[in-house]
């Protein structure tokens, strides 16, 4: 995860520019078990200029009985953080010390905008890209928490 990435900040931003939909997202446990993240569904999309957006969702969230007027119960449980999550930031990569850093510009949760969140990357081949949280960004009982992303091919 955190080994030397000889290659320069130009290649590795065009390794990371397209659309790219979740694969898996797997957080170890500080009791060694592992658990999948209930957001199953997501994108993450990397564009030109330097700039990531995610959007991911729980796929089994219960549908609202009104699309347009949801009670506060079913939108506290569809858009919680297990239910739904989004941001858009400006993206920094650092090639060779193998990690990028988002600077949060747009967020879910409003005290998150200004933050910059920190992702060790690794690319495995050319369609495959693993992101792995920093780990002061994580919560106990998780340890690490990876997501494992596969470019959107037409």
């Amino acid at each position: 995860m955190h080994e030397d990435h000889p290659q320069d900040e130009a290649s590795v931003e065009k390794q990371f520019a397209g659309t790219w939909r979740l694969v898996s997202w797997v957080h170890q446990l500080a009791d060694g078990t592992t658990r999948q993240d209930p957001k199953s569904a997501a994108f993450f999309i990397y564009s030109d200029p330097g700039y990531v957006c995610y959007v991911g969702m729980n796929p089994k969230r219960s549908e609202w009985k009104s699309a347009t007027a949801p009670t506060l119960d079913e939108m506290a449980l569809g858009l919680g953080n297990n239910g739904f999550y989004c941001y858009c930031a400006a993206a920094e990569v650092h090639a060779k010390k193998g990690f990028i850093l988002m600077h949060l510009e747009v967020d879910k949760i409003p005290n998150m905008v200004g933050k910059t969140r920190k992702r060790w990357f690794k690319f495995e081949g050319p369609n495959r890209l693993a992101l792995t949280i920093d780990p002061a960004e994580n919560s106990l009982p998780v340890i690490e928490s990876t997501l494992v992303w596969e470019r959107v091919q037409k």
